[in-house]
């Protein structure tokens, strides 16, 4: 089995830098609070606490304002909130199981109780859709980098941006110059 080698040095310049720039995203999270919960969405405590934890996240500073990302923290918030409510059912359950367990039969049955609410529950399909849901936020290592964003350290975005230009402009400016001595070669 043959190994890809070691990674790129992450400060090294490219020569064939990608042609859809990376986003920079600050470390410490937005200095804004979060946005107001959309009127359409009912959040519970599991759901409220995710959307504050999310909003204080470096993704956040990606998300900005934008309809789209509020309607998908949204609903992954919601989405909390359905787990939680399943973990409690299925409390419920087996607090009813442990009633049976009195009875000579009763670990079969609850053994049978707890499978049948774990296969009915749809907290496998919850799990599913969380995972997208962090995905297309950027909450997932495969998601900051589908989405081209990176997080950075004590610095401003707006800073980190500027070098970046910078830094292109003057990789055409060297471009340009070993353009020029190429042809000023070809002609001598």
């Amino acid at each position: 089995m043959s190994h890809p080698g070691p990674l790129p040095a992450h400060d090294k310049r490219r020569r064939n830098a990608p042609t859809i720039p990376s986003v920079t995203l600050n470390a410490n999270g937005p200095s804004t609070p979060p946005p107001e919960i959309p009127k359409w969405v009912v959040l519970n405590k599991a759901g409220l606490k995710w959307w504050k934890w999310a909003w204080r996240t470096p993704q956040a500073c990606g998300w900005g304002t934008n309809v789209g990302f509020e309607s998908l923290v949204s609903r992954r918030a919601m989405l909390e909130d359905d787990l939680d409510a399943l973990e409690r059912a299925n409390t419920d359950v087996v607090d009813m199981s442990e009633l049976l367990d009195q009875l000579e039969q009763g670990e079969s049955i609850r053994w049978l109780f707890q499978r049948l609410a774990a296969m009915s529950s749809g907290r496998l399909g919850l799990m599913k859709e969380m995972r997208e849901l962090d995905d297309r936020l950027g909450l997932s290592p495969k998601g900051l980098a589908n989405l081209r964003w990176v997080i950075v350290e004590d610095t401003s975005v707006e800073d980190e941006e500027t070098a970046a230009a910078d830094e292109a402009a003057a990789d055409e400016v060297q471009a340009q110059r070993e353009r020029r001595e190429r042809l000023a070669a070809g002609d001598a």
